[in-house]
């Protein structure tokens, strides 16, 4: 009981503070103290929602820029964990690599934006393309610390006794590398669609990028601010989502 009033309470206190932000917000565009056409307001912001909902424009578009997210977030997994698993097996390959890997890493992705459309075109591999690349490290480096966290004499006693491989990974791996890879997911939700909206942002004919783009080339500020909301409820609800998947296919990484 105590902890259902906390969640309620929880809940009901970030519900307020939305609630006030969109008040204060409000009241400082009617008042005068903002512009419209430069800040917009919560009413034309929410107008402008309904529109694109009720005529079903938003809804390509939206699945669009999300398919492309779930694909790279999909691909950046399971690369990340054959590399990052790999890495800590042979060290040799992680000496070898960990470097490059690094100065990649440092290197913004939206500088590689232009060659991967010129590489790979207008469309969807692009944008998987540059998410990809901006999510994989994150993966990486979380299954090698993971790797790095196991008992290694966990693993040598479950060979001992005779489990092949593929058990010891099952029953002593994996499991220890849920939590690590759930920490990625949290953050490559987000990367994955900054990567997929960036590509869209430079050249692209559909996708929320690229709504965004020509609303602000036209000055549409209030577009802009709606299409941000959309990204922001559809990153909400798309972890929301991810949480509930975890808590049944994994509860003991809670």
């Amino acid at each position: 009981m105590a902890k259902m009033r906390f969640g309620l309470g929880l809940s009901a206190s970030r519900l307020l503070l939305i609630a006030a932000v969109l008040a204060l917000w409000q009241l400082a565009v009617s008042a005068g103290w903002m512009e419209p056409a430069t800040m917009s307001s919560p009413v034309l912001v929410g107008r402008r929602l309904y529109e694109m909902f009720a005529s079903g424009m938003i809804w390509p578009h939206l699945f669009d820029t999300l398919g492309a997210a779930v694909i790279a977030l999909a691909l950046s997994a399971l690369v990340g964990l054959a590399l990052g698993m790999a890495l800590y097996r042979w060290p040799l390959l992680e000496a070898t690599l960990n470097p490059l890997l690094v100065a990649i890493n440092g290197i913004p992705r939206v500088a590689f934006g232009p060659l991967i459309v010129l590489f790979l075109g207008v469309g969807i591999t692009a944008k998987v393309a540059l998410a990809v690349s901006i999510a994989l490290f994150v993966f990486t480096t979380n299954v090698l610390e993971g790797m790095r966290q196991i008992d290694p004499m966990l693993r040598r006693h479950f060979l001992l006794m005779g489990a092949g491989r593929w058990q010891t990974f099952r029953m002593v791996t994996g499991p220890s590398l849920v939590t690590w890879m759930w920490a990625a997911v949290d953050l490559a939700i987000g990367l994955c669609l900054i990567g997929v909206i960036i590509c869209e942002f430079i050249s692209s004919t559909s996708g929320l990028g690229h709504l965004i783009s020509a609303a602000s080339m036209g000055f549409d500020t209030t577009g802009v601010v709606a299409l941000l909301v959309i990204i922001v409820t559809a990153t909400v609800i798309f972890r929301i989502a991810l949480i509930a998947l975890r808590s049944w296919l994994a509860p003991w990484s809670k």
